[in-house]
Parts: C-alpha cells; sequence; structure tokens
C-alpha cells in the first residue's frame, strides 16, 4: 500500500456542520473548546457540584439533545470539549480530561489496541448507511469496489470512514495494499477530487450530497453496508464509571440522549430543515432523500450483535498493519446501562 497525505485545506472545516457525527460517522482532527450547561433542580443520586465531561464530534451530542428538547434542567453540570473526531478524542481521554465520549466503531478499536481505560456504555445505529464510495468528477473507469485496484483513493485513517472502505474493499477481494491511498480529513475528501489528487474517495451523508450537487460528473459508485458504518458510542473511562455520583450523571445522560433520538425519529423534519437545508444547503428534495436514505436511529443492548461485525473490523485493521495485535473486542462493552437503555426505549 502506497499512502499520500494532502495538505490540510485553511477554512476547510467551517463547511463541515454539527450534524455528520450523529450518521455514525467519525471523523478526526485536532483541538477542543469549552462550554458548560448549569444543573437546575437536583437529584438525590446526584450530589450538588457534580459535574460530567463530555467530549462531542462538532457538537453533535449537544445538537441532539437540543433538537430533542432534552438540554434543560440538568441536575448536574455538563462541561463539553469539542472535537472534530474520535482519534483526537482519544487523546483527551488518555489525558483525563473526559468523563464520556462519542466515537464510531473504528476509534473504539484504535482504543482498545492502544490499552486504553475507556468502554462503550451506549450504543446506537442508524437504519440506513450515510457512507458512499464516489468517483472524482468526470472519472468514468471505477464502477465498482473492484475497479479501484491501483486507484488513489481519499479517505481518512483511523476513522469510520476507513472502515467503510475496508468493508468495501473485502467484498472485491481487495486490501489497502491495492490502492494508493490519499490519507486526508474527511472535510477535505471533496477538494481532493475536485482537484484531480484522488481517483476516488469515501464520503459521507450530508459532506456527499453537497459533493454531488457541487460536481454533476461525479458519481456514487457503491454504498458499504455493515453495521459498524453505521453504528455509534458512549464512550466512559473505568474512573467515571467507578465514581457514583458521576455514574449516575451518565445516567440520566444517556436517558436524555435516547428520548432525544426518539422525538427526531417522530420529528424528522428537525434535522431536515435545520441541518441539511439550514447549514449545507441541500434542496428540500435531496434533503429529504438523505434522511429517508439514513433513517432514523435506535439504540441497542451491549455487547449483541455488535460484537461479530466490530470483531470482523478489528481483524482487517489488524491484516492491514493498524493495529499491533489480535483484540477480543467484546472488551470494549459495559453492559451496565442495558436495562436503563431498554426501560427508557420501551424495547
Amino acid at each position: 500500500m502506497k499512502t499520500r497525505t494532502i495538505p490540510r485545506i485553511a477554512g476547510a472545516l467551517a463547511c463541515l456542520a454539527a450534524f455528520v457525527p450523529l450518521m455514525a460517522a467519525g471523523v478526526s482532527g485536532a483541538g477542543a473548546t469549552t462550554s458548560s450547561i448549569h444543573h437546575g433542580a437536583r437529584e438525590a443520586s446526584i450530589p450538588p457540584g457534580t459535574v460530567l465531561r463530555v467530549g462531542e464530534q462538532l457538537k453533535n451530542l449537544s445538537t441532539v439533545l437540543s433538537l430533542g428538547h432534552e438540554n434543560q434542567n440538568f441536575p448536574y453540570q455538563v462541561q463539553y470539549d469539542e472535537f472534530v473526531g474520535g482519534p483526537s478524542m482519544l487523546q483527551a481521554f488518555e489525558g483525563g480530561s473526559l468523563d464520556v465520549g462519542y466515537i464510531a466503531s473504528t476509534p473504539l478499536i484504535f482504543a482498545q489496541a492502544a490499552a486504553q481505560q475507556v468502554t462503550a456504555v451506549a450504543g446506537w445505529a442508524t437504519a440506513g448507511t450515510a457512507y458512499a464510495l464516489v468517483s472524482a468528477p468526470g472519472v468514468r473507469s471505477i464502477k465498482s469496489w473492484a475497479d479501484l485496484k491501483g486507484k488513489r483513493v481519499a479517505y481518512q485513517q483511523g476513522t469510520a470512514v476507513e472502515s467503510a472502505l475496508l468493508e468495501g474493499l473485502k467484498t472485491a477481494g481487495l486490501t489497502l495494499r491495492d490502492i494508493t491511498s490519499v490519507n486526508l480529513p474527511t472535510t477535505q475528501i471533496a477538494a481532493a477530487l475536485q482537484g484531480g489528487s484522488a481517483d476516488a474517495g469515501i464520503e459521507v451523508e450530508p459532506l456527499l450530497s453537497a459533493y454531488l450537487q457541487a460536481n454533476p460528473s461525479a458519481r456514487v459508485i457503491a454504498h458499504p453496508g455493515a453495521i459498524t458504518e453505521k453504528a455509534g458510542f458512549l464512550v466512559a473511562t473505568s474512573s467515571a464509571l467507578a465514581n457514583k455520583s458521576v455514574s449516575a450523571a451518565l445516567a440520566d445522560y444517556i436517558s436524555r440522549l435516547i428520548k432525544a433520538y426518539a422525538y427526531l425519529k417522530t420529528h424528522p423534519r428537525a434535522v431536515i430543515q435545520s441541518v441539511y437545508e439550514g447549514q449545507y444547503g441541500l434542496t428540500p428534495q435531496r434533503a429529504a432523500a438523505v434522511s429517508a436514505a439514513v433513517g432514523s436511529t435506535s439504540f441497542f443492548a451491549l455487547p449483541g450483535g455488535i460484537v461479530g461485525p466490530q470483531q470482523n473490523l478489528a481483524n482487517l485493521y489488524l491484516a492491514a498493519g493498524s493495529i499491533p495485535a489480535r483484540i477480543n473486542v467484546a472488551k470494549e462493552f459495559d453492559a451496565r446501562f442495558n436495562s436503563l437503555v431498554s426501560s427508557v426505549q420501551g424495547s
């Protein structure tokens, strides 16, 4: 496998709105900003002064809570650190500045491979996939995953975008060694395709629709179908879970997320208008189509059915040389909140 790295394009992050990670995306980058939501009415199980330090990706969690009307009257203080993806958030976990955060399947694998003391405590998945393999404008020689052999493919290593590529290549009997990897932030893939630095790339909605809308001669070639590309996780540190106050606050936070997603399931226009149309400028027709394709979000028990697909993905990373040794992904999951998830979701 040959790898090329494209320099960061100034201002590219400005085009990425808050909702990409909500659809199981996992883009990466560096830097964080901090904000706080102060507690209102207190609960007996959560002592006054309790703080829950939450890592989110481009305001994904706080956006869900806001759109779902679950962002008021916290009985504790929520301190948000904002990241542009899982890998940089894992660094913050390592530094001890977070209790809990959102990551996708791939960063969870890398966290376990690095022996980080974090486990997934809640998991959810969309009904459809937000990812697609797309061609550069005017490229007609790529019609399937198999046609990527020898081609330059843009994606971001260490993220769910890479997992989508790995799963797709596997269906064609290919590996990363069969392509020239163009490693760059997910927010810069469209620019690389437009500028001729890559023949194809993995895009994620709504960046995918924005790219196709701006480049009519580009085409969607294929979609990955594994649940690992649709899943997202709330992960927590072992120290946070051992702290009764913080663990109680985390239980409340998980409940709020479940209720917020349930609200958005019955009010899809909130996402369509606020995010797809308002932030990305998609036409109403395309925005509705994206919403329908990605589908609603549901929480699932841990580890449940995610173990098999997650193990398959970890094995692909091992074969690619991305992790040093085989891991047992069942150890990535903590089931202590399963009863809560089932009760709140009503399943």
